[in-house]
């Protein structure tokens, strides 16, 4: 047991050097293999777990309309497709601590021709990870890590929901807000903006990795989410996710319903704004859409089905036949009765 835990922290730590120093380091596993993350997936996944921590602090004891802005900024202060990407990559650094694990990816791809296979395969399909030994544990690991940073978003956003009843008796939070077209306009930029990375992410993600709680029972099955975490850990500990294999890695860190789900939140977040005059009403927009229903996309993902299949795109095929000149506009005028 003392083993495991050493090696545990060593991995920690070449995660966190490899992560604030934007470089690959030598794996111990394999003597001519190579271990490295992009600097866009240790951006987001640091943008991931800090804005985890950030909006699961929001507190319900609002006193005046700034403090419901303040909250509001707190609370959408993540741009979509990099918070999924980097749930996906923070849910691939939390598999890379199980030492099982790393052990099944180095018996799978011992030569350099069977790395790149492999890597091509977990790419083209995730859920081939689930073969390997270990995979079960890792990915009760990695959904535990995950629910246990969308839990308190959730119990955040249902507090300061109920906060929306509770302060209408304070005169304030009817007072109308004389700037909601300005604040629902840093609102959407800050929605927008991704978060750019410092040389501090590693050192913070490296203390997040060594509190991970312990994995509780999981789900039935590995939903697609949780699968594409172990994938990335697998790809990444094979040394094939270097910054210039991101356009194989890409498909890896989003997922249609997860994609979704977050889309939809931050639309309904908007038109939440758009219409919420009183104090108050902004108060209910955060504690539903930017708080519960992003703790609640988080969860979504990680107890999804792997069954569940995105509907097929809308294609739409160019016409063959020669374009036809409009009909002219049809002159008004009452059809004589006979």
């Amino acid at each position: 047991m003392p083993r495991n835990r050493n090696l545990k922290f060593a991995l920690v730590g070449a995660v966190a050097l490899a992560a604030t120093a934007g470089i690959a380091w030598a794996a111990d596993w394999n003597n001519s293999g190579s271990i490295s993350l992009p600097n866009e997936m240790v951006a987001a996944a640091s943008a991931f777990s800090d804005y985890m921590g950030r909006a699961g602090d929001v507190r319900a004891d609002f006193r005046d309309g700034e403090a419901v802005h303040e909250g509001l900024k707190t609370g959408v202060a993540y741009e979509q497709v990099q918070f999924e990407a980097g749930m996906i990559s923070y849910g691939a650094l939390v598999a890379m601590q199980d030492p099982r694990f790393i052990d099944a990816v180095s018996r799978a791809a011992r030569s350099e021709a069977d790395r790149q296979a492999f890597a091509a395969q977990l790419e083209a399909d995730p859920a081939q990870v689930l073969h390997l030994d270990g995979a079960d544990i890792a990915a009760r690991e990695v959904e535990t890590a995950l629910m246990s940073r969308a839990a308190p978003v959730a119990e955040a956003g249902k507090a300061v929901k109920q906060a929306a009843y509770d302060i209408q008796h304070n005169a304030w939070s009817k007072e109308r807000i004389a700037n909601l077209p300005a604040r629902l306009k840093e609102v959407k930029a800050l929605s927008a903006s991704p978060y750019p990375g410092t040389a501090g992410d590693g050192a913070r993600l490296s203390r997040a990795m060594l509190q991970l709680p312990p994995a509780g029972g999981g789900t039935p099955a590995v939903s697609p989410v949780v699968a594409r975490s172990l994938a990335l850990a697998a790809v990444a500990l094979m040394g094939e996710a270097k910054p210039s294999d991101m356009p194989q890695v890409q498909p890896l860190l989003t997922e249609y319903f997860s994609a979704d789900c977050l889309h939809m939140a931050k639309l309904m977040l908007y038109q939440c704004m758009a219409v919420a005059s009183p104090h108050y009403e902004n108060v209910f927009c955060l504690g539903q859409h930017a708080l519960s229903d992003t703790g609640q996309c988080v969860a979504a993902a990680v107890t999804a089905s792997p069954d569940r299949t995105p509907p097929p795109p809308h294609v739409v095929l160019a016409s063959t036949e020669p374009v036809k000149a409009a009909p002219k506009a049809a002159r008004h005028h009452k059809r004589r009765r006979s």
